[in-house]
């Protein structure tokens, strides 16, 4: 990997970390933090985003290393299982099933339609 492909990596993970961050505490400051609206909304987000660019991809196939720089630097950092999987533990050993449970359907049902979505209205795009 050369040195500018490794700047721009790290460049697109601090962006998308930043990012996340942002909008996570912008919402539980204002919706609170009962049930974690920030990292749905990040990672519902975060899928709607991977699939335009995998359907950018799909039509631009030569900028494969451009989609990886995307895909794993800034939609990587930007979206997060492992915030999603302790938020829902933690809603869990709170005796809070109900909200565990709605988070996990949520998200599953919400991210995996939202890629394909994306896909869809990206290769509309492109």
């Amino acid at each position: 990997m050369s040195p500018l492909v490794l700047f721009i990596l790290i460049v697109a993970a601090a962006a998308g970390g930043m990012l996340r961050f942002a909008v996570s505490n912008s919402l539980a400051r204002f919706w609170g933090v009962q049930f974690p609206l920030g990292t749905l909304l990040v990672n519902s987000s975060g899928a709607l985003m991977m699939g335009m660019l995998a359907a950018w991809l799909a039509a631009f196939p030569d900028r494969a290393a451009w989609a990886q720089l995307i895909a794993v630097g800034f939609l990587g950092s930007y979206s997060t299982v492992s915030s999603f999987s302790l938020q829902t533990l933690i809603l869990w050993q709170s005796h809070h099933y109900r909200q565990a449970v709605l988070n996990i359907g949520l998200s599953l049902g919400l991210c995996l339609s939202l890629v394909f979505a994306g896909f869809s209205l990206g290769k509309l795009i492109w």
